[in-house]
């Protein structure tokens, strides 16, 4: 659907690690994110007034019996970005600040 931003992760029967991505469409309106099951295809409807990763949790739990060693990781690239991005934002808006004080 789009590129994958986070993963939900959790252990299943048989030491089976399975993974709900969150997955973010830039076609469409900002951060619209998608919840996709990388083992069944399951992908709600979002709309709703649940959150995402407690959908995610119960669909691991629920459908796949994914219980132990949950865990939740953010995609590197949308951290790297966050890190060189809010910086960035923060001196535009102190030079902003200064100019329009002139």
């Amino acid at each position: 659907m789009g590129a994958p931003i986070g993963r939900f992760t959790a252990t299943g029967p048989g030491d089976q690690v399975f993974t709900v991505n969150i997955e973010r469409d830039f076609r469409y309106d900002p951060y619209r994110d998608f919840v996709v099951c990388a083992h069944c295809g399951w992908s709600p409807s979002l709309l709703t007034m649940r959150r995402i990763d407690a959908m995610a949790w119960e669909h691991l739990a629920s459908a796949h019996g994914a219980e132990r060693g949950m865990s939740q990781q953010e995609d590197a690239s949308f951290r790297k970005a966050r890190r060189v991005v809010l910086p960035l934002c923060a001196v535009l808006v102190v030079v902003l600040l200064v100019y329009l004080q002139r």
